[in-house]
């Protein structure tokens, strides 16, 4: 199964914060691919380290909030899978400056992981 893949096959067993958060995780291994194309060294999106303070937020934050979660780890699977397939056909493709378009998606995969990490610290 690819990077790409296990993020549509990102399973928690029917726990929410456990879907959510398999999600994260497909999406920061398909970081580190967007990365290594952008030319950087800085793999990470974002730090994804404290999986029981963030599920303890998870579980005590009101289900808006808990839900606001969910859908944005949902919108950035499919930014960081979208985005990193379609670099992989630009450069299957022989198109140059694929790293251009990498950094933008390394951008914009670590302000919306960002975003959607905050949810849990307010």
């Amino acid at each position: 199964m690819s990077e790409l893949d296990s993020i549509e096959q990102a399973n928690g067993g029917g726990n929410p914060f456990a879907e959510s958060f398999a999600r994260l995780k497909a999406v920061e291994s398909v970081a580190g691919l967007v990365a290594n194309m952008a030319g950087s060294t800085e793999a990470g999106a974002f730090v994804l380290n404290e999986v029981a303070a963030m599920e303890s937020a998870y579980q005590n934050s009101l289900p808006m909030t808990r839900k606001r979660f969910d859908r944005g780890c949902d919108d950035l699977a499919i930014m960081a899978q979208s985005g990193a397939k379609a670099l992989l056909q630009l450069n299957s493709a022989g198109r140059s400056r694929v790293d251009i378009a990498a950094q933008r998606l390394m951008r914009e995969i670590q302000m919306s992981g960002r975003q959607t990490l905050d949810l849990l610290q307010k």
